[in-house]
């Protein structure tokens, strides 16, 4: 096939996630004919690129109620991709979308591991840790986006020979340093105090009570800056409650409504950035951060080792450690501006170097072109 031809290509994912909406979107952009391949009873949120089409398949039931449904996802899956007839499937996530692609018996399909459908697989019910196997086992190429994540896939069943490194990616154009946007500091009732980032999901694992925690240790002038995007509400109110009790409720600032174009200028804001989550198999925000040059410590978990050993070890911390989290959140706010500016520029060198968006999405589409011709050349 010509390097230039567009491809059809078709992915199973959640409609509603960023991930998934930035990396349909590069491809839908690209010129390339995207289809999106959902559940009947997902609900599909408003600003899903229009050039993406959406096709509607019956939900996968595991239920003894419903002990033929994995059959009948296999048969309506399988008629969808026979009518589609893509060049390439593309699972993202292993649990429920690896497996519908295995069941399709469609080839070539691709795999995208995210972090905690491997990670933690000894804990997983053995129905899972062998649908899992069998999906990852079966598949044409298997990514992840760290070695940490890429050692986990094969653990769980991947051919090692078959797993390559792709990095989510960060637009390095949009998130780069910048000026201090007085404007949103402004509508975020920030005044003058120091920003203390955290901009993980508000859910446990990702332990943003711990964050108020260190929040009540920092000196009065820090305020923490959460966002409510796709926020657990009981966990919420939770994180609500525990800054009352601490009485930090009016240095917590939780943004309901912030735009994604908006992103990079909240990163701007902060004086250190905070991603410490029990598990994670390599976030994008630390990567963000980066870009834009922003001190960030993180839970010392093998994904951030790989970013932070040798670039910043002081931003290291165990797991729900409190006390060791202020420490380096208050060495991150105490160093020098020539200090941070060093780092700055290696950590966004790391970053442009590694993650870039548009290089590891090429990679990607080499990756799909590769599957393409094997296929078409089979046929």
């Amino acid at each position: 096939m010509r390097i230039d031809e567009p491809l059809d290509l078709a992915f199973l994912g959640d409609p509603n996630s960023v991930h998934v909406r930035r990396w349909l979107g590069y491809f839908s952009t690209a010129g390339h004919h995207v289809t999106l391949i959902v559940p009947a009873d997902k609900v599909v949120d408003p600003g899903l690129p229009p050039a993406i089409s959406v096709e509607l398949l019956p939900p996968f039931s595991q239920g003894r109620a419903r002990p033929l449904g994995a059959l009948e996802t296999r048969r309506s899956l399988a008629r969808q991709l026979r009518r589609l007839d893509p060049d390439v499937l593309h699972a993202h996530y292993v649990t429920g979308n690896a497996w519908r692609a295995w069941l399709s018996a469609f080839h070539p399909y691709v795999v995208t591991v995210w972090g905690s459908d491997v990670l933690g697989m000894s804990r997983q019910s053995w129905r899972r840790r062998l649908y899992a196997r069998l999906a990852l086992r079966a598949a044409d190429i298997v990514t992840g986006g760290s070695a940490d994540l890429v050692r986990a896939a094969v653990a769980a069943g991947a051919r090692p020979e078959r797993t390559r490194y792709i990095h989510f990616g960060v637009d390095t154009e949009r998130f780069s340093p910048g000026p201090e946007p007085a404007a949103l500091r402004k509508r975020l009732g920030l005044g003058g105090r120091r920003v203390l980032l955290s901009n993980r999901l508000i859910a446990p694992v990702y332990r943003q009570g711990v964050v108020v925690q260190v929040l009540a240790r920092l000196p009065t002038d820090v305020v923490a800056v959460m966002t409510a995007y796709r926020a657990q509400p009981d966990e919420v109110a939770r994180i609500r409650g525990l800054a009352d009790r601490l009485g930090v409720a009016d240095r917590l600032r939780i943004v309901d409504a912030l735009d994604e174009s908006e992103l990079p200028d909240l990163y701007r804001l902060a004086d250190a950035v905070v991603s410490i989550p029990a598990s994670d198999g390599g976030p994008i925000t630390v990567a963000e951060a980066l870009a834009v040059g922003r001190p960030i410590v993180a839970t010392d978990l093998p994904s951030l080792r790989e970013w932070l050993a040798e670039l910043d070890p002081a931003a290291l911390v165990p797991v729900d450690d409190v006390a060791a989290t202020v420490a380096a959140v208050t060495t991150m706010l105490s160093r020098g501006q020539e200090e941070r500016q060093e780092r700055a520029a290696r950590g966004r060198a790391a970053v442009t170097e590694r993650a870039d968006w548009r290089t590891n999405m090429e990679r990607m589409e080499t990756l799909y072109r590769e599957l393409a011709a094997s296929r078409r050349g089979k046929g």
